[in-house]
Protein backbone atom coordinates (compact mmCIF):
# COMPACT_ATOMS: atom_id res chain seq x y z
CA UNK A 1 0.00 0.00 0.00
CA UNK A 2 1.24 3.67 -0.82
CA UNK A 3 0.32 6.87 -0.05
CA UNK A 4 -2.84 8.22 -1.88
CA UNK A 5 -2.28 11.71 -4.00
CA UNK A 6 -4.17 13.40 -1.29
CA UNK A 7 -3.47 16.66 0.30
CA UNK A 8 -4.54 17.43 3.82
CA UNK A 9 -4.38 20.85 6.02
CA UNK A 10 -6.28 21.46 9.06
CA UNK A 11 -7.39 25.42 9.57
CA UNK A 12 -9.81 25.26 13.08
CA UNK A 13 -10.71 28.51 13.30
CA UNK A 14 -13.52 31.15 12.11
CA UNK A 15 -10.80 33.21 9.99
CA UNK A 16 -8.16 32.28 7.17
CA UNK A 17 -5.02 34.69 6.28
CA UNK A 18 -3.65 35.31 2.94
CA UNK A 19 -1.07 32.83 3.75
CA UNK A 20 -3.26 30.02 4.12
CA UNK A 21 -4.86 30.63 0.58
CA UNK A 22 -1.16 30.71 -0.30
CA UNK A 23 -0.24 27.27 1.23
CA UNK A 24 -3.59 25.37 -0.87
CA UNK A 25 -3.15 26.95 -3.71
CA UNK A 26 0.99 26.07 -4.11
CA UNK A 27 -0.20 22.28 -3.76
CA UNK A 28 -2.79 22.89 -6.39
CA UNK A 29 -0.51 24.60 -8.81
CA UNK A 30 2.76 22.48 -7.71
CA UNK A 31 2.04 19.16 -6.51
CA UNK A 32 -0.76 17.76 -9.01
CA UNK A 33 -2.73 16.69 -6.39
CA UNK A 34 -5.98 14.48 -7.25
CA UNK A 35 -7.59 16.30 -4.35
CA UNK A 36 -7.26 18.72 -1.47
CA UNK A 37 -8.83 18.14 2.00
CA UNK A 38 -9.36 21.16 3.93
CA UNK A 39 -10.38 20.13 7.42
CA UNK A 40 -12.28 23.44 9.22
CA UNK A 41 -14.95 24.56 11.32
CA UNK A 42 -18.83 25.73 9.59
CA UNK A 43 -17.92 28.68 10.88
CA UNK A 44 -15.21 29.35 7.88
CA UNK A 45 -17.42 29.68 5.14
CA UNK A 46 -18.39 33.00 3.25
CA UNK A 47 -14.73 34.09 4.88
CA UNK A 48 -13.33 36.06 1.80
CA UNK A 49 -9.58 34.00 1.14
CA UNK A 50 -11.60 30.29 1.83
CA UNK A 51 -14.36 31.57 -0.88
CA UNK A 52 -11.62 32.71 -3.42
CA UNK A 53 -9.62 28.90 -3.00
CA UNK A 54 -12.97 27.18 -3.31
CA UNK A 55 -13.46 29.22 -6.52
CA UNK A 56 -10.05 28.61 -7.93
CA UNK A 57 -9.02 25.14 -6.39
CA UNK A 58 -11.39 22.55 -8.66
CA UNK A 59 -9.95 19.75 -6.46
CA UNK A 60 -10.34 21.40 -3.09
CA UNK A 61 -12.49 19.55 -0.06
CA UNK A 62 -13.94 21.10 2.23
CA UNK A 63 -14.77 18.91 5.19
CA UNK A 64 -16.53 20.39 8.36
CA UNK A 65 -14.75 18.60 11.23
CA UNK A 66 -16.63 15.90 13.07
CA UNK A 67 -14.45 14.06 15.37
CA UNK A 68 -17.33 11.56 16.87
CA UNK A 69 -18.20 9.99 13.49
CA UNK A 70 -14.60 10.01 12.33
CA UNK A 71 -14.04 7.97 15.71
CA UNK A 72 -16.63 5.98 15.17
CA UNK A 73 -15.84 5.35 11.59
CA UNK A 74 -12.19 4.23 12.67
CA UNK A 75 -13.94 2.38 15.27
CA UNK A 76 -10.39 2.46 17.77
CA UNK A 77 -10.88 0.98 21.55
CA UNK A 78 -9.71 4.27 22.94
CA UNK A 79 -11.97 6.37 20.88
CA UNK A 80 -13.82 8.19 24.35
CA UNK A 81 -10.54 8.96 25.72
CA UNK A 82 -9.87 10.89 22.29
CA UNK A 83 -12.99 12.42 22.54
CA UNK A 84 -12.32 13.17 26.26
CA UNK A 85 -8.45 14.57 25.11
CA UNK A 86 -10.12 16.73 22.53
CA UNK A 87 -12.17 18.36 24.85
CA UNK A 88 -9.44 18.73 27.35
CA UNK A 89 -6.93 20.49 24.74
CA UNK A 90 -10.14 22.66 24.09
CA UNK A 91 -10.97 23.81 27.17
CA UNK A 92 -7.33 25.23 27.84
CA UNK A 93 -6.77 26.59 24.40
CA UNK A 94 -4.19 24.45 23.07
CA UNK A 95 -5.27 24.16 19.70
CA UNK A 96 -2.13 23.09 18.00
CA UNK A 97 -2.73 19.75 19.84
CA UNK A 98 -6.47 19.83 18.84
CA UNK A 99 -4.63 19.42 15.39
CA UNK A 100 -1.97 17.34 16.03
CA UNK A 101 -5.05 14.99 16.59
CA UNK A 102 -7.65 15.43 13.93
CA UNK A 103 -4.83 15.32 11.18
CA UNK A 104 -3.31 12.01 12.72
CA UNK A 105 -6.60 10.77 12.94
CA UNK A 106 -7.76 11.68 9.16
CA UNK A 107 -4.67 10.02 7.91
CA UNK A 108 -5.10 7.20 9.60
CA UNK A 109 -8.50 6.91 8.50
CA UNK A 110 -8.14 7.71 4.64
CA UNK A 111 -4.14 8.47 4.05
CA UNK A 112 -2.71 11.33 2.06
CA UNK A 113 -0.29 14.42 2.65
CA UNK A 114 -0.59 16.67 5.45
CA UNK A 115 0.92 19.96 5.30
CA UNK A 116 0.76 22.97 7.69
CA UNK A 117 -1.07 26.07 6.34
CA UNK A 118 2.59 27.54 6.72
CA UNK A 119 4.02 25.97 3.81
CA UNK A 120 4.61 26.59 0.48
CA UNK A 121 4.64 23.40 -1.76
CA UNK A 122 7.62 24.08 -4.96
CA UNK A 123 7.21 20.84 -6.62
CA UNK A 124 5.37 17.78 -7.44
CA UNK A 125 5.57 14.63 -4.70
CA UNK A 126 5.03 12.27 -6.69
CA UNK A 127 8.72 10.41 -5.18
CA UNK A 128 6.96 10.35 -2.09
CA UNK A 129 3.42 8.76 -3.00
CA UNK A 130 5.35 4.94 -3.78
CA UNK A 131 6.01 4.80 -0.05
CA UNK A 132 4.51 3.48 2.72
CA UNK A 133 4.83 6.69 5.19
CA UNK A 134 7.59 9.66 5.32
CA UNK A 135 7.86 11.79 8.12
CA UNK A 136 10.77 15.09 7.96
CA UNK A 137 13.22 16.36 9.97
CA UNK A 138 14.11 19.76 11.40
CA UNK A 139 16.76 21.31 12.74
CA UNK A 140 16.04 22.09 16.36
CA UNK A 141 17.58 22.76 19.58
CA UNK A 142 15.70 20.24 22.42
CA UNK A 143 13.96 17.57 20.76
CA UNK A 144 11.91 14.80 23.12
CA UNK A 145 14.98 13.33 24.32
CA UNK A 146 17.11 16.49 25.40
CA UNK A 147 13.43 17.83 27.38
CA UNK A 148 13.60 14.35 29.36
CA UNK A 149 16.59 14.91 30.54
CA UNK A 150 15.43 17.73 32.49
CA UNK A 151 19.39 18.31 33.53
CA UNK A 152 20.82 21.32 34.11
CA UNK A 153 23.91 20.70 31.73
CA UNK A 154 21.79 20.68 28.58
CA UNK A 155 21.57 24.30 29.21
CA UNK A 156 25.36 25.16 28.71
CA UNK A 157 24.76 23.67 25.52
CA UNK A 158 21.73 25.15 24.06
CA UNK A 159 22.27 28.16 25.43
CA UNK A 160 25.57 29.23 23.38
CA UNK A 161 23.61 27.75 20.44
CA UNK A 162 20.52 29.95 20.94
CA UNK A 163 22.41 32.95 21.14
CA UNK A 164 24.28 31.91 17.67
CA UNK A 165 20.80 30.67 15.93
CA UNK A 166 19.20 34.05 16.79
CA UNK A 167 22.32 36.41 15.27
CA UNK A 168 21.87 33.66 12.19
CA UNK A 169 18.51 34.54 11.71
CA UNK A 170 19.04 38.14 11.16
CA UNK A 171 22.03 38.80 8.89
CA UNK A 172 22.14 37.45 5.18
CA UNK A 173 25.33 35.93 5.79
CA UNK A 174 23.48 34.04 8.57
CA UNK A 175 22.28 31.18 6.09
CA UNK A 176 25.62 30.10 5.04
CA UNK A 177 26.84 29.90 8.67
CA UNK A 178 24.10 28.15 10.06
CA UNK A 179 24.01 25.01 7.80
CA UNK A 180 28.14 24.96 8.85
CA UNK A 181 27.21 24.74 12.88
CA UNK A 182 23.64 22.68 12.11
CA UNK A 183 25.55 19.62 12.71
CA UNK A 184 25.83 20.76 16.24
CA UNK A 185 22.14 20.93 16.59
CA UNK A 186 19.34 17.89 17.16
CA UNK A 187 17.77 16.34 13.53
CA UNK A 188 14.27 15.09 15.08
CA UNK A 189 11.21 14.79 13.34
CA UNK A 190 7.88 16.69 13.49
CA UNK A 191 4.27 16.44 12.27
CA UNK A 192 4.22 19.41 10.03
CA UNK A 193 4.77 17.33 7.00
CA UNK A 194 4.26 14.09 7.16
CA UNK A 195 2.81 11.21 4.62
CA UNK A 196 1.00 7.61 5.23
CA UNK A 197 -1.04 4.98 3.52
CA UNK A 198 -4.36 4.74 5.66
CA UNK A 199 -4.35 2.83 9.05
CA UNK A 200 -0.77 3.16 9.22
CA UNK A 201 0.55 1.77 12.49
CA UNK A 202 2.36 4.54 13.51
CA UNK A 203 -0.51 6.69 12.93
CA UNK A 204 -2.26 4.32 14.96
CA UNK A 205 0.53 4.44 18.07
CA UNK A 206 -0.10 8.68 17.82
CA UNK A 207 -3.02 8.34 18.60
CA UNK A 208 -2.69 6.16 21.37
CA UNK A 209 0.07 7.96 22.75
CA UNK A 210 -2.35 11.46 22.68
CA UNK A 211 -4.71 9.30 24.47
CA UNK A 212 -2.55 8.25 26.86
CA UNK A 213 -0.91 11.75 27.65
CA UNK A 214 -3.11 14.04 26.65
CA UNK A 215 -3.46 15.24 30.31
CA UNK A 216 0.45 16.26 30.52
CA UNK A 217 0.08 18.48 27.46
CA UNK A 218 0.23 21.81 29.35
CA UNK A 219 4.13 20.84 30.34
CA UNK A 220 5.16 21.34 26.49
CA UNK A 221 3.95 22.56 23.46
CA UNK A 222 5.00 19.80 21.14
CA UNK A 223 4.22 16.82 23.38
CA UNK A 224 1.44 15.34 21.34
CA UNK A 225 2.92 16.41 17.87
CA UNK A 226 7.16 15.67 17.44
CA UNK A 227 7.70 14.16 20.55
CA UNK A 228 5.39 11.78 20.23
CA UNK A 229 7.04 10.70 16.69
CA UNK A 230 10.00 10.91 18.08
CA UNK A 231 9.37 8.85 21.36
CA UNK A 232 7.45 6.20 19.28
CA UNK A 233 10.19 6.16 16.57
CA UNK A 234 12.63 5.60 19.40
CA UNK A 235 10.21 2.94 20.19
CA UNK A 236 9.46 1.04 17.66
CA UNK A 237 10.13 -0.26 14.05
CA UNK A 238 8.63 1.03 11.23
CA UNK A 239 9.47 -1.22 8.35
CA UNK A 240 7.97 1.41 5.46
CA UNK A 241 8.35 4.59 6.72
CA UNK A 242 10.90 6.52 5.40
CA UNK A 243 12.53 9.95 7.22
CA UNK A 244 13.27 12.38 5.09
CA UNK A 245 16.65 14.91 5.80
CA UNK A 246 15.96 18.66 6.45
CA UNK A 247 16.26 19.98 3.12
CA UNK A 248 13.42 18.30 1.51
CA UNK A 249 10.76 20.10 3.91
CA UNK A 250 12.95 22.58 6.28
CA UNK A 251 15.64 23.91 4.94
CA UNK A 252 15.49 26.60 8.03
CA UNK A 253 14.25 25.11 11.23
CA UNK A 254 12.45 27.36 14.04
CA UNK A 255 13.87 30.77 14.52
CA UNK A 256 15.98 30.43 10.91
CA UNK A 257 12.10 30.56 9.19
CA UNK A 258 13.08 35.05 10.02
CA UNK A 259 15.31 34.37 7.31
CA UNK A 260 12.13 33.92 4.81
CA UNK A 261 10.40 37.52 5.47
CA UNK A 262 13.68 39.80 5.99
CA UNK A 263 13.46 42.28 3.32
CA UNK A 264 16.98 41.94 1.28
CA UNK A 265 18.58 42.82 -2.36
CA UNK A 266 17.24 40.63 -4.84
CA UNK A 267 20.58 39.58 -5.71
CA UNK A 268 20.84 38.37 -2.01
CA UNK A 269 17.93 36.26 -2.81
CA UNK A 270 19.39 34.53 -5.77
CA UNK A 271 21.87 33.34 -3.37
CA UNK A 272 19.74 32.78 -0.51
CA UNK A 273 17.39 30.53 -2.91
CA UNK A 274 20.41 28.71 -4.42
CA UNK A 275 21.37 27.91 -0.66
CA UNK A 276 18.11 26.81 0.46
CA UNK A 277 16.42 25.04 -2.48
CA UNK A 278 17.35 21.63 -3.92
CA UNK A 279 15.98 19.40 -6.39
CA UNK A 280 14.60 17.52 -3.30
CA UNK A 281 13.12 20.24 -1.37
CA UNK A 282 9.40 19.49 -1.94
CA UNK A 283 8.08 22.58 0.16
CA UNK A 284 9.54 24.77 2.52
CA UNK A 285 8.20 24.92 6.39
CA UNK A 286 8.51 28.65 6.99
CA UNK A 287 7.07 28.01 10.43
CA UNK A 288 4.55 30.61 12.22
CA UNK A 289 7.61 31.99 14.18
CA UNK A 290 9.06 33.33 11.17
CA UNK A 291 6.36 35.81 10.52
CA UNK A 292 8.61 38.00 13.74
CA UNK A 293 9.65 40.14 11.27
CA UNK A 294 6.23 41.42 10.58
CA UNK A 295 6.58 42.27 6.94
CA UNK A 296 4.04 39.32 5.78
CA UNK A 297 2.07 39.49 2.52
CA UNK A 298 -1.71 40.14 3.06
CA UNK A 299 -3.09 40.03 -0.48
CA UNK A 300 -1.77 40.11 -4.31
CA UNK A 301 -0.84 43.39 -4.23
CA UNK A 302 1.49 42.76 -1.06
CA UNK A 303 3.10 39.79 -2.47
CA UNK A 304 3.11 41.60 -5.77
CA UNK A 305 5.12 44.29 -3.98
CA UNK A 306 7.55 42.16 -1.76
CA UNK A 307 8.53 39.31 -4.11
CA UNK A 308 11.47 41.45 -5.79
CA UNK A 309 12.81 42.02 -1.63
CA UNK A 310 11.28 38.95 0.46
CA UNK A 311 12.25 35.47 -0.11
CA UNK A 312 8.88 34.23 1.07
CA UNK A 313 7.05 36.16 -1.24
CA UNK A 314 9.52 35.08 -4.45
CA UNK A 315 9.05 31.83 -3.27
CA UNK A 316 5.39 32.29 -2.70
CA UNK A 317 5.07 33.83 -6.08
CA UNK A 318 6.59 31.35 -7.83
CA UNK A 319 5.03 28.63 -6.68
CA UNK A 320 0.99 30.23 -6.82
CA UNK A 321 1.59 32.34 -9.97
CA UNK A 322 3.94 31.50 -12.34
CA UNK A 323 2.62 33.37 -15.22
CA UNK A 324 2.32 36.72 -12.85
CA UNK A 325 0.52 38.37 -10.32
CA UNK A 326 -2.92 39.32 -11.76
CA UNK A 327 -2.40 42.54 -12.00
CA UNK A 328 1.05 43.08 -11.60
CA UNK A 329 3.43 44.64 -13.81
CA UNK A 330 6.33 41.47 -14.22
CA UNK A 331 9.70 41.46 -12.64
CA UNK A 332 12.67 39.71 -13.33
CA UNK A 333 13.98 36.65 -11.71
CA UNK A 334 11.64 37.22 -8.65
CA UNK A 335 8.78 36.40 -10.88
Amino acid sequence: MAIPNRFVFVWDDKFFPYTAYLAIRAVAKRAAPESIHLLKTPALDGVPNFERLRREVDCLCPVDIDLPAWLEQANLPFGRELLTANDFLKQRNFYGSVSDLLRTLFLHLHGGIYLDTDTIALRPFDPLLSLGGFVAEEHILVDSMTFKEDSASRYWRTAPLTLLRGVCSRVAWGVGLFQRVAPLFRRAVHNATMGFRARHPLTRDILIRIAERYWDRPRRYSLLGPDAIQDLMAENQYQDLTVLPPRCFSPLGPVMTFQYFHLRRERTLDRLQRRLIHDDTYAIHWSNNGTIARVVPKNDADLAHLRARQLFSRLAAQAVFPDGIPGAPATGSSG
